[in-house]
């Protein structure tokens, strides 16, 4: 390493400033290297942002043997087809829980197995205040119309709907693929919300039982309207609404 390196003259809280802009693997990719005070720096740095999205393997083992649990903020896990099977190994690692100063957590395409050890312990993080997931994009073993995957879809659907219960009353920010398990659910935290398809009966109640919502970027499905008028709150600061018309041009054409 070399004698001299002007990183080493600013302080700490200096340096932890300059870290925020960067993701866990570029953090330790750029600085980890440069010297034993930068070293040490990182090793007390609390805000971690790990992004396992489109991630070398050298990368992800590099953040899982440098980064410590509690170091992490932010969780973005994925077992897409550039990183499949990247969340069974996470979790070869770590346990979701032992994340006790995770706020953000994003999961995409992930593995039923690893979803289930995430969703039975997701409610151990009082952190958490943002929760993005489509589980639309659940990744399963089974096929897709026998009596197994009927039964693995219900206890997907069972999970989650308990897991929601618990943990969506803390929340700031929420993305879920729909809104059908949001209707019985207090939201009293929630100020932005992202729904990728909701009926208007459903929305209208959502937003009912979330009296701090400010930001709202729905899909509403046409052929659920039936003509009927979209009422939303008037609190409300940013709206982005799609009308998703394919479903009705499409019956249109099969008459």
């Amino acid at each position: 390493m070399p004698h001299y390196c002007i990183l080493d003259q600013l302080p700490v809280e200096l340096l932890h400033t300059l870290f925020t802009y960067f993701s866990a693997h570029e953090l330790l990719s750029t600085f980890y290297n440069i010297s034993d005070y930068v070293i040490a720096t990182l090793k007390t740095y609390c805000a971690y942002q790990v992004d396992f999205k489109s991630i070398s393997k050298s990368q992800f083992r590099c953040v899982c043997r440098h980064v410590r649990p509690e170091q992490v903020i932010s969780l973005t896990l994925c077992d897409g087809n550039d990183t499949s099977g990247q969340s069974e190994l996470f979790f070869s690692h770590f346990k979701i829980e032992q994340f006790i100063r995770l706020r953000s957590l994003t999961l995409i395409e992930i593995e039923f197995k690893s979803l289930e050890s995430i969703f039975f312990n997701l409610s151990k993080l009082n952190q958490l205040r943002s929760f993005s997931f489509d589980a639309s994009t659940i990744k399963h073993t089974y096929g897709s119309m026998d009596l197994n995957a009927k039964n693995k879809l219900q206890e997907i659907n069972s999970m989650l709907v308990d897991t929601y219960a618990r943990i969506l009353p803390q929340l700031n920010f929420l993305y879920l693929n729909g809104g059908w398990v949001l209707e019985s659910i207090p939201l009293p935290n929630l100020r932005y919300l992202k729904l990728a398809h909701c009926s208007v009966d459903k929305l209208e109640t959502i937003t009912y039982l979330a009296p701090q919502l400010k930001s709202l970027n729905v899909c509403i499905n046409s052929g659920q309207m039936n003509f009927q008028p979209i009422i939303l709150p008037t609190r409300l600061t940013r709206l982005n609404l799609n009308i998703d018309c394919k479903y009705y041009l499409n019956k249109t054409r099969l008459k």
